[in-house]
Formats: C-alpha cells, sequence, structure tokens
C-alpha cells in the first residue's frame, strides 16, 4: 500500500524538476549553426542506410572516399570544405549504423583538414530515438516492417545492443541528441524537411527545439509536429507562405530534403525561383529513384554563389547563381563556423 501511494508522488516530483529530462551541454552542442564566407559547401540530403549511394554521392561531390570497395569508412578529401547532412541517415537501407560511424568520422577527419561537416536532426532521427523504429519493425504488417528492421539490425549485425546504443548514454543515442536542429550557412537556411505553415524566427524555432529537447519525450513537440520543419511538405507550393517564412527567418533561401522530388523529378535535385532547393534525391535502393546526387555550392570571387546538381551516374546540372549577401561575407568579430 505504501509503494503504491509513494510512486505517484515521486514521478510527480520527477516530472516537476526534470528529472528525466536529457541534459544536452547547448554551449557545445547549440541548436543551431550560422556560417559564413564559405567558398565551397556540399549538401546532402536524406541517406537513409545507403552506403554505397552515400560512397557514390560524396566522391561525385569530391569531399571523401571510400577507403577500400568493402570498407565501411572515408577518407576525407575535401580539405578546407563544408559539407552539411539534412538529416535521415537512418532506416529503410541496410546501413543505418554504419552510415553514422561514418559521418562521424568525417566529422574528425575534416577538421583536421580546416574543413567542417555538420549533421542536422531529421524526422527519422525522432523516430530512431523515440521508439517509433523498434515499434514499425514489430508491428507493421506491409513490405515497410523491414525497412525498420533493417535499422536495428545494422546495430545489433555488428555486435551492439540497439537499446543501448541509442540511450542517452549509448554513443549513437547521445550523438543524435545532440545534433543542431537547423543551420544558416552564407544567407541561406539548410534544414530538414523545409519551412513551417506558421513562419517562426530563428531565435524562437531554436527555443522550441531545446525547450522539446530538454523535456526528453521525442514522441512531442517539433519532432512529431507535421507542420514544423521536420514533417512539413508541400509548403514550397505557397510562394507567399514561403516569402513570409523567409523573411521572418532573416534568410535569402532554403535548402531541404525530406521529400522525394519535391521540385524536380524524382531521383533530381531541384530548385524554384532561386529561393528553395529540395536534395532528396531517394538514394536508398528501397525506392530505386538514384544512385545519389548532392548539391554543390561553391562562391566565385566576384561575389556570385553557384549551385549545381551534381551526380556520380549522370552530367551536373547548373542550377542557379546568386550574388552571396553582405552579411554572408566573414568580417572582424564574425568568425567562420561560428555558431549561435
Amino acid at each position: 500500500m505504501f509503494k503504491r501511494i509513494l510512486l505517484p508522488i515521486i514521478l510527480s516530483l520527477a516530472i516537476a524538476t526534470n528529472l528525466f529530462a536529457y541534459n544536452r551541454d547547448w554551449e557545445k552542442y547549440p541548436a543551431w549553426h550560422e556560417i559564413t564566407g564559405v567558398s565551397r559547401l556540399a549538401v546532402v540530403g536524406d541517406i537513409h542506410g545507403a552506403f554505397e549511394e552515400l560512397s557514390a554521392t560524396l566522391s561525385s561531390l569530391k569531399v571523401a572516399e571510400r577507403v577500400s570497395p568493402d570498407a565501411f569508412r572515408f577518407k576525407w578529401t575535401g580539405n578546407d570544405s563544408t559539407l552539411i547532412f539534412l538529416g535521415d541517415l537512418t532506416d529503410r537501407g541496410l546501413h543505418s549504423k554504419q552510415v553514422y560511424d561514418a559521418v562521424m568520422d568525417l566529422q574528425s577527419q575534416a577538421l583536421r583538414s580546416n574543413g567542417l561537416v555538420i549533421c542536422l536532426f531529421g524526422n527519422h532521427e525522432a523516430l530512431l530515438l523515440n521508439g517509433q523504429v523498434e515499434e514499425w519493425a514489430k508491428t507493421l504488417t506491409s513490405h515497410k516492417k523491414q525497412h525498420y528492421q533493417n535499422t536495428i539490425d545494422s546495430f545489433t549485425r555488428d555486435g551492439l545492443d540497439y537499446h543501448q546504443a541509442i540511450s542517452e548514454r549509448g554513443l549513437y543515442g547521445q550523438w543524435i541528441r545532440n545534433l543542431p536542429l537547423f543551420a544558416i550557412i552564407n544567407g541561406y537556411l539548410f534544414v530538414h524537411g523545409g519551412l513551417p505553415n506558421h513562419p517562426i524566427s530563428r531565435s524562437d524555432l531554436a527555443a522550441d527545439f531545446r525547450d522539446d529537447m530538454q523535456m526528453g519525450d521525442l514522441k512531442k513537440g517539433i519532432f512529431m509536429n507535421h507542420d514544423s520543419v521536420l514533417w512539413n511538405r508541400d509548403w514550397w507550393k505557397n510562394d507567399e507562405l514561403v516569402d513570409r517564412n523567409l523573411q521572418k527567418l532573416g534568410v535569402m533561401g532554403v535548402v531541404f530534403g525530406h521529400t522525394i522530388g519535391a521540385l524536380a523529378t524524382k531521383g533530381t535535385i531541384g530548385q524554384k525561383n532561386q529561393k528553395m532547393v529540395s536534395t532528396d534525391v531517394g538514394m536508398t535502393p528501397t525506392y530505386g529513384n538514384s544512385k545519389g546526387g548532392g548539391l554543390l555550392i561553391t562562391t566565385t570571387s566576384n561575389g556570385l554563389m553557384l549551385f549545381r546538381a551534381v551526380y556520380p551516374d549522370r552530367p551536373e546540372q547548373i542550377l542557379f547563381s546568386v550574388r552571396m549577401p553582405a552579411s554572408a561575407y566573414s568580417r572582424p568579430g564574425r568568425r567562420q563556423g561560428s555558431s549561435r
């Protein structure tokens, strides 16, 4: 009887004092990054466990090469380039865990060459951490059941305990929970799903992310809000909504993943009005849309940013060029690679 009375009290106190909340170091791992003066930026959309296609993509972007044909590791070749992954490294394909390993390793390698690798939080990262992946692996009756079992198998195949690995104390759980939600680079927003249905400032967006992450429940808040930046779709069809979002965020445009063929035919990178670039080529073999592909943004000596779609199996395509905003130039007091 005493235990039955005491337990609800303990749980209530724990919730009230945030005892079970995730304790992220926001100084070390900020909610978002702002970077200026980047002369060469490579962008990779949704990978979804597709290691072969990721390898071909990084090679075509000239930022990394696979160390051997059967190795799950890359050698950084990008020198001082910046490489950004737009989230959804996991699920569907066979090698989710191995993709995470390779990206973490590239982050360390790039720093030694004065380069930078950023990985953003995607909606499938939320599904991995909130238990939905395991639930679907057990309960789905369609072919999609295997999409999520593949994720679990990628960990157990390497001898890891899946639950421990993605827990708050596990290597992968910690790394994913410390990912930023978005980045602003040379005046463009980079985010997984795109723009929200309700325009929001960058500071408020970051605050929502911090608050929801601190609560520790990835089944709620921004993590499962289908109108916000991790899940939203079709927002690009509303030019007025796009313009209000860009103005509120203080950016020229947005680069996003999440939706295959959002602004172009499936398997390709598309753009609209020089304000929006979609990068999800559907590289996972589960879809069979693509052998890979990424976005390359280079800055010319006269201040133009050239946006190009680069593929391992087809000619590259010039999407557009736009003048870099004054705010995107490196200047005293605003260090390149700074974060907020």
